[in-house]
């Protein structure tokens, strides 16, 4: 299904009205006419962020087949759908919950070039983890890591990379710490994201994959890493 997703050029967007609560709805189609995903955007609380909502909805139109091939695994299925609902009351900055994403109005309206923020989301969607269960716990930091490094190094790559000090930082820190591990693992084994998601995905992620993957534990690998950067 993916390898057709890839092989077919993807039409423009529709837009189309969606319900009463919702602003707009972003149904991207392949040239055969399926549809890829749709997208629908909810701001009945904050009207005023509709032309921010429509700008992150598209995003997430063009994006959600992004990033669901570079984190493609054996039986995924691409997510079809996905919805962001912007909120007065929320606090922080947003949240996800299976295909639907839940936006801090008073943080978008504090930062209104953030759509890398809907991208991290985004790609928390197309990961697609399962729920935790005995033997099997998803490490936060590497779930944080992969989605700020499909943000900052595939949504981002000209935005500064984060200055890290190696004596300080670990990559249990997640987010732009654990993302910028990662594109350091990878650009030395290339296709190990993939591998790393699709372990969490089925379910059987063990820190031991690092080991099988890249060759030396993942202690060991950041320790590498911030010799690394120590050099510069």
């Amino acid at each position: 299904m993916l390898a057709a997703l890839v092989a077919w050029p993807l039409s423009a967007a529709e837009t189309k009205p969606a319900s009463p609560k919702t602003v707009l709805c972003l149904t991207v189609k392949d040239q055969r006419g399926e549809t890829v995903v749709k997208v629908v955007v909810d701001t009945s609380e904050t009207p005023d962020l509709a032309d921010w909502g429509k700008r992150a909805g598209e995003a997430c139109a063009k994006w959600t087949p992004r990033i669901s091939t570079l984190l493609a695994s054996d039986g995924f299925d691409p997510p079809k759908s996905v919805t962001l609902r912007f909120q007065n009351d929320k606090k922080g900055v947003a949240g996800t919950s299976g295909d639907k994403i839940t936006i801090a109005a008073a943080y978008v309206r504090g930062h209104t070039n953030d759509f890398g923020m809907v991208i991290h989301e985004l790609t928390h969607v197309v990961q697609a983890y399962p729920k935790e269960k005995e033997g099997f716990t998803k490490p936060g930091w590497l779930v944080e890591g992969i989605a700020d490094y499909i943000r900052l190094y595939h949504f981002e790559p000209s935005a500064p990379r984060p200055h890290l000090n190696p004596d300080n930082t670990s990559y249990c820190d997640g987010y732009k710490t654990a993302a910028a591990f990662m594109a350091w693992i990878e650009k030395r084994n290339a296709g190990i994201i993939k591998r790393l998601n699709a372990a969490l995905r089925e379910g059987v992620f063990k820190e031991k994959l690092f080991q099988d993957c890249a060759g030396k534990p993942l202690d060991v690998l950041w320790r590498d890493f911030a010799d690394s950067l120590r050099k510069k």
